[in-house]
């Protein structure tokens, strides 16, 4: 199989993407909520509703005290982007401007091509 690696990463903050352009000349854009709503990580995925960890037991939710507060609607730093880094040579690593950190395999990427893209220019 040969590997997945990008010939180039770009963020457009203007439209709130991700694109990944690939050898073969195609690219994946993904936009940044869609991307950040499908975090692979523990923490992102048990908030999903996932059990992360499918061998384990689930414990059984706390008693939750009631809140007189506001709920907080959301936090537009959690779907920006403030940092990109290569993790090895099987994936990308995204720093969120929450700080929260996400790894995103090439695999991963590549699996959201359109079969119709038209190759990069």
């Amino acid at each position: 199989m040969a590997e997945l690696l990008p010939r180039a990463v770009n963020v457009n903050r203007t439209e709130g993407s991700l694109s990944v352009v690939w050898p073969d000349g195609t690219t994946t854009t993904v936009p940044l909520m869609e991307l950040r709503q499908a975090c692979p990580c523990a923490t992102c995925a048990e908030a999903r509703g996932e059990n992360p960890h499918p061998g384990l037991l689930e414990a059984p939710s706390p008693v939750k005290s009631r809140s007189r507060g506001l709920p907080l609607l959301g936090d537009v730093r959690k779907f920006q982007i403030s940092g990109l880094h290569h993790v090895g040579r099987y994936a990308l690593g995204v720093t969120w401007g929450d700080n929260h950190q996400s790894i995103y395999s090439w695999a991963f990427l590549a699996e959201r091509r359109r079969p119709d893209a038209p190759p990069a220019v």
